[in-house]
């Protein structure tokens, strides 16, 4: 462990979560969404060791992503979504290279219809049920079913699935969002749609619920190991917090007999770490927690330090908490932020090492 700023991602957690949630949504299937990187873990790598643990369907939130994992070696036995898209972007590359297409408007099918070059477009219409974060809403889902179908007609694409997404908010907004796409797809299925995968839920309310699970479960943050709902901890999930976040100390200041030691941490704001969480959270030094003496800074942080220490010994700022440290899921609720906001915001100067799954 030489790196000056480390992000350590045992890939071991990663496959055992993935299992575990996997045998939880059964019989649905789990997705496993790889956004932002997943969240400073590193997309192929976290990919491969879901794909490895027997998933076999991955959520991309752009093109450029899902394009980067099948360069990277996933291939077409699995089956990879993305669903947001800028306005003009063309989608012959996505569709060439097999990538199933998430589609909320007539745009979007314009697009399919002006890349077909041979290849047909794997297609999952999005539907939406309250949330407002894209899909077709109630008056223009019917036209978007039948233009989707008349591709289908003509070669170009196949209608392969049926989504939206949740708020997760309350069970009751849930509840009334899991109506609406019953009644989505009843209306489709009477324009003449069939849909082999129907999905719905994300991490918490297809962790929690067995009646919006549908065909499909997509998870993204409890595949790291950090839960998405209050009041639980990754152990009482059965998840292993999968990044543990460190730095080798810089400069140790003895503060006199028996006043312990100010130490530099060469972590800040501009590696992603929250800048106000002073009196917010402890980091461990020996497995020993500590307080931050001052604000994170832009490059560095100073802790006070009671036991003996030296330049080169380890800070944890947060990790599985088996050596005393606090976890990312601690940090997320105690500086009034997420989890996985916390580790997608790890800036390019942490090095990433990977323990084997």
């Amino acid at each position: 462990m030489n790196a000056l700023r480390e992000a350590l991602i045992d890939l071991g957690a990663i496959r055992h979560n993935v299992l575990e949630l996997s045998a939880r949504v059964s019989p649905a299937a789990l997705m496993v969404v790889i956004k932002a990187d997943a969240y400073g873990h590193g997309a192929p790598v976290i990919a491969q060791t879901a794909v490895d643990a027997g998933t076999r369907f991955l959520g991309t939130l752009d093109i450029a992503t899902a394009i980067g994992l099948r360069a990277a070696g996933i291939g077409r036995e699995v089956d990879i979504l993305t669903w947001q898209y800028g306005p003009f972007e063309d989608f012959r590359a996505a569709i060439d290279a097999g990538i199933t297409l998430g589609i909320s408007r007539q745009s979007e099918l314009d697009r399919v219809e002006s890349a077909a070059s041979g290849e047909v477009a794997s297609l999952h219409l999005k539907i939406d049920t309250g949330l407002n974060r894209n899909g077709a809403t109630a008056a223009d889902w019917p036209a978007l079913v039948t233009r989707a179908l008349a591709l289908q007609a003509a070669g170009i694409a196949r209608v392969a699935g049926v989504f939206t997404h949740i708020a997760e908010a309350s069970d009751a907004e849930d509840d009334l969002a899991v109506e609406r796409f019953r009644a989505a797809i009843a209306e489709a299925e009477g324009l003449g749609a069939s849909f082999a995968v129907r999905h719905l839920a994300a991490s918490s309310a297809g962790f929690r619920r067995d009646d919006v699970r549908f065909d499909m479960v997509r998870m993204g943050g409890h595949v790291w190991g950090i839960p998405s709902f209050d009041g639980i901890t990754p152990a009482e999930m059965n998840l292993r917090p999968a990044l543990t976040l460190s730095a080798a100390i810089t400069a140790v200041e003895p503060l006199g007999e028996g006043a312990g030691y100010l130490v530099e941490v060469p972590l800040g704001f501009a590696d992603g770490i929250p800048r106000n969480v002073r009196s917010l959270v402890e980091v461990a030094v020996g497995g020993i927690r500590y307080p931050l003496v001052d604000e994170i800074g832009h490059s560095s942080f100073t802790l006070r330090v009671d036991a003996p220490v030296a330049v080169g010994d380890r800070a944890v700022l947060f990790g599985p908490g088996d050596s005393g440290e606090q976890t990312v899921r601690e940090w997320g609720d105690l500086s009034g932020t997420l989890g996985d906001e916390i580790v997608a915001r790890l800036g390019e100067r942490i090095e990433r090492r990977y323990l084997p799954a």
